[in-house]
């Protein structure tokens, strides 16, 4: 087992070596390499040879929500609310044989969302990642949130999702197949010390890969050891910092815990031009500790969009997701897509030490984007959602999301 300490170290020690070496020592050749600097998504400098880059940027993402009914918390009145989702500051580069990623959140939180470095020595298909980073669960958790196609993440995907975390991974790429196999601990800001260890994987074929036809099919599984006290997920709707929006939720009281979680999916997309789909089933369970019930969860949800001025969704085979738009014209890329999302907590086992809230829950998101530019990015969606069980006697409502993006 390792320790927090022994990945913070060795992290730092990779980091140091790795953007150390080409500094103490610098060769005639190297000298003479020369650099280029460019502004385009993000300031950038490297060598002409591409041998080494390091380039700074950042992502802004500011939202606006207005939701009502079930999702609303506060009964017989609608509530909205503006907040910066992300502000982060972002470092990336590449020397010989090595990449590096730095990511911070500048909102409150002011929290180190990524910090590795990954050796690529060994060609595509066997590169190792060490430090802060995305387990790689899920075809939209593992996506970028710059180019998820909703403003919010599908429930199950929420509801599933391991976030980034301290650890070491082996992945690999060709155009017919992507895996990832890691291990990991809790990431290095958190203070619940709630993750001792997790072991997570996925693997995604491709039987058709072209630039504008694609066909994707995957399978993840991931197994978590630590202290676990909730499956959920808010009703498409995000409540800012009050908190207002409701949630599907299976959780445990009285003091009462699970001590290990399991979870997998099955993942489809496609790409047809103008055309993409995506569709994710997911099932998993905590395990209660002592005389604790286990809690159950399951979902999936189905999506299609619709580029209607022609271009086609980027797909990058490296992680197996989903990448940008790119407009063709100065009016920009516009875009419409539908969603339509279920989690089920229902199965879990009620009791004295357990609370079921909604049972069921489902959404149907209608929404519309606007690429202005490779910069800048306008959301808007229409969320409507039904429970199973009544929130203060109601059992559906709407939201309306909005988002303005700035990534440079």
């Amino acid at each position: 087992m390792w320790s927090k300490s022994v990945l913070s170290i060795n992290t730092a020690l990779v980091f140091a070596l790795a953007l150390g070496m080409p500094l103490t020592e610098v060769s005639a050749k190297e000298k003479a390499r020369g650099f280029i600097v460019k502004t385009k998504n993000g300031l950038e400098v490297r060598t002409k040879d591409k041998a080494y880059s390091v380039k700074i940027g950042t992502r802004v993402q500011y939202d606006f929500n207005r939701f009502e009914d079930v999702i609303n918390q506060t009964e017989t009145a609608t509530d909205s609310d503006s907040f910066f989702r992300r502000a982060r500051i972002e470092i990336a580069g590449e020397i010989p044989d090595w990449s590096y990623k730095f990511s911070y959140n500048l909102t409150d939180s002011a929290s180190v969302d990524v910090l590795s470095v990954n050796y690529e020595g060994w060609g595509d298909m066997f590169e190792v990642m060490l430090g802060q980073q995305k387990e790689g669960f899920g075809l939209e958790d593992t996506g970028s949130s710059k180019w998820i196609t909703a403003v919010e993440r599908s429930m199950p995907s929420n509801a599933f999702s391991v976030g980034k975390n301290l650890g070491i991974r082996l992945h690999g790429a060709n155009d017919t197949f992507t895996y990832s196999v890691g291990v990991f601990e809790e990431n290095f800001e958190s203070n619940a010390h709630a993750l001792d260890r997790a072991a997570t994987a996925r693997v995604v074929l491709r039987p058709i890969y072209k630039k504008k036809k694609t066909f994707h099919l995957g399978v993840g599984y991931t197994t978590r050891e630590g202290q676990f006290e909730e499956l959920s997920a808010r009703l498409g709707s995000r409540g800012g910092e009050e908190r207002r929006a409701n949630r599907i939720r299976a959780e445990y009281d009285r003091g009462a815990i699970a001590d290990r979680s399991t979870a997998w999916n099955l993942e489809f997309a496609a790409i047809l031009g103008r055309y993409h789909f995506m569709g994710e089933y997911f099932e998993g369970k905590l395990e209660g500790s002592g005389n604790a019930p286990d809690l159950k969860a399951n979902g999936y949800y189905t999506q299609a969009g619709w580029v209607i001025t022609g271009e086609s969704r980027r797909y990058k085979k490296s992680n197996a997701t989903f990448g940008e738009v790119s407009p063709k014209s100065r009016s920009g890329a516009w875009e419409i897509f539908t969603r339509f999302d279920v989690l089920d907590v229902s199965d879990s086992a009620a009791g004295r030490l357990t609370d079921i809230d909604g049972g069921r829950g489902q959404t149907l998101t209608l929404g519309l984007n606007w690429y202005v530019n490779q910069y800048v990015k306008v959301a808007a969606n229409y969320v409507y959602a039904k429970t199973e069980r009544n929130f203060g006697g109601m059992d559906d409502g709407n939201a309306i999301a909005m988002r303005f993006q700035l990534t440079y």
